[in-house]
């Protein structure tokens, strides 16, 4: 299955549990912990636990449901680039326009129902009703959490939170995993010619670019300048070459965008990119600012083979730990560069480069 789709199925049966739980919590509040409040207008002695429960159960799983292709619909690169506040708002506001049209709806039914015709008086009670209002004011605050909650496990890369929360790394553990340290060709000169804050700018629309490799099952370990340090773990990304694809489809996506990049900047951005295979020590580290950190020779190995791109004239280069895993790929052109000395190692290491075939 496509892992574009898969996101999307996952988000959206997340939301549906979540807006589940919401439905249920609901009731209790409403028909429990309000029972002698002045919102409630309905008959307390009329309620039967054995319709409302389901029922709350089911307007949750459908709220979940359109909650969530709601969000696949407003999944454009444009607006993922907003502030995260802003963001969370827009999202909330269209969650609650959408809730006002479908409770619209409804109402509108029970009234040619219960009527026998078109009352707008009564279309407009029913709207302006306690109930009502509680409502859009509970699934308003809801929404706001599940989207903050959404921005907050953007912030820490997908699935971090989670794994924060449960303490999966909180004492250290040992993991294989795919590094790649993806690099900017030419960034001293770059720097130097378009000044500091234009430069900045340069690396933001390069690394939103970037956004497309989560296709490829990417995690983005850290930004550190103007380099990315990108892993998966092992099976995800020897699965059809995932490792590999990230990397040309960055660079197909940069290039489809190079009349941009040539207008705003006077440049066509080119990165180089070296790929390692091993064991890493994965920890959650920190106090003030807890993140899940990896360490081992992995990721000093991926960064020198990195650095040996120039050297090689190749925009990427694998070790051979990654080219066993992957195996032979079609589509991709893979030659073995040689077996050489990596600075701060003492043995060699073998390395390969890695282009796309031609069609």
């Amino acid at each position: 299955m496509d892992l574009h789709l898969r996101r999307y199925l996952k988000s959206t049966w997340l939301q549906m549990l979540a807006w589940m739980g919401a439905g249920l919590l609901f009731v209790l509040i409403r028909y429990v912990g309000l029972e002698d409040s002045l919102f409630l207008d309905v008959d307390s002695s009329r309620r039967d636990w054995g319709v409302l429960l389901p029922q709350s159960l089911a307007a949750g799983a459908v709220a979940g449901l359109a909650y969530g292709l709601l969000d696949v619909v407003l999944d454009r690169p444009r607006l993922r680039r907003l502030p995260y506040g802003r963001l969370i708002l827009l999202q909330t506001t269209f969650h609650l326009l959408l809730l006002s049209l479908v409770l619209a709806g409804v109402f509108a039914n029970e009234v040619r129902i219960y009527v026998g015709g078109w009352d707008t008086g009564r279309w407009l009670a029913l709207l302006c009703s306690a109930n009502s209002v509680m409502i859009l004011i509970y699934t308003t605050l809801v929404s706001f959490w599940i989207n903050f909650l959404k921005q907050v496990d953007r912030k820490f890369g997908p699935g971090n939170l989670r794994r924060l929360m449960l303490g999966t790394y909180h004492q250290p553990r040992e993991e294989q995993r795919i590094f790649m340290f993806l690099d900017l060709k030419g960034s001293t000169g770059h720097a130097e010619r378009l000044g500091h804050v234009c430069f900045s700018r340069l690396i933001q629309d390069c690394f939103q670019d970037l956004s497309v490799v989560m296709v490829d099952a990417a995690q983005v370990y850290q930004y550190v300048g103007d380099e990315v340090i990108l892993c998966w773990d092992v099976a995800g990304g020897t699965h059809d070459g995932h490792c590999l694809r990230a990397f040309f489809r960055f660079r197909r996506q940069l290039q489809r965008r190079e009349a941009y990049y040539r207008r705003t900047y006077g440049l066509m951005p080119e990165f180089k990119a070296g790929m390692n295979l091993g064991l890493a020590t994965v920890a959650e580290v920190g106090e003030i600012k807890r993140e899940i950190s990896f360490l081992g020779d992995v990721l000093n190995t991926a960064a020198r083979i990195e650095a040996m791109c120039n050297e090689f004239g190749e925009a990427l280069l694998i070790s051979r730990a990654v080219y066993d895993a992957v195996g032979t790929l079609p589509g991709f052109a893979i030659r073995r560069v040689g077996c050489v000395e990596l600075r701060g190692r003492s043995d060699s290491v073998e390395i390969y480069a890695v282009n796309e075939a031609a069609a």
